[in-house]
């Protein structure tokens, strides 16, 4: 076979040729102008971007702190949070207003909190947040407010954040069938109380 034999083409396969031709130049032509074309909007903001990245690692002095560290360090005595009103929570890292009403609003609903774990409950609180106060806050816990057991209507019981109706009046009938209780561990004999919850419940009952 003739070298000429590879360049024998057919009218269409000739027009093929031309028109991937004409592709490949006109993709050279756009790589040669291409740096003379004014920058997309895309390649603005990634310059911009590189550009404040620049000034962040030059400039030791204009590096951004953590919040919680900044937080942390403007706090002299830790925070008593049974008695910290809304705008004192908000001082602790990672409290927001929001979640420092939703603390007020547990802590009002439970009677106070007897433990710092008691916060992982709230509504909002994550872990990080938790973990990033904890060292921050006490609790004095004989600040809670108690119900006493012999007296405390159904009502009064369903109120309470661990005590939900069908529990309540468990205690109730079970203190109208036997007595008035003599101790508090007699909670763990009313239907529906385990060992887990009759430690929550220990700390809000009085006789």
């Amino acid at each position: 076979m003739a070298w000429k034999d590879y360049f024998d083409f057919n009218k269409k396969q000739r027009n093929g040729i031309i028109v991937l031709l004409v592709i490949i130049m006109g993709m050279m032509a756009y790589l040669l102008v291409s740096d003379y074309l004014p920058p997309s909007p895309a390649n603005v903001d990634l310059a911009s971007f590189k550009a404040d990245m620049t000034k962040v690692k030059n400039n030791k002095h204009d590096t951004v702190k953590p919040t919680a560290q900044a937080d942390t360090s403007s706090l002299k005595t830790a925070i008593e949070i049974n008695s910290a009103d809304t705008s004192e929570l908000i001082k602790l890292p990672g409290i927001t207003p929001k979640l420092a009403l939703t603390m007020v609003h547990f802590r009002d609903a439970l009677g106070g909190y007897y433990s710092k774990e008691q916060l992982t409950e709230v509504y909002g609180m994550t872990d990080a947040v938790y973990s990033a106060i904890v060292r921050n806050i006490e609790v004095d816990s004989t600040k809670v407010e108690k119900l006493n057991l012999n007296k405390a209507t159904e009502k009064d019981m369903t109120r309470h954040p661990y005590i939900h109706k069908k529990l309540a009046k468990a205690i109730y009938d079970y203190r109208k069938e036997n007595g008035s209780f003599s101790k508090l561990s007699e909670l763990l004999k009313v239907d529906g109380i385990d060992q887990e919850k009759y430690n929550k419940l220990v700390h809000y009952f009085i006789l």
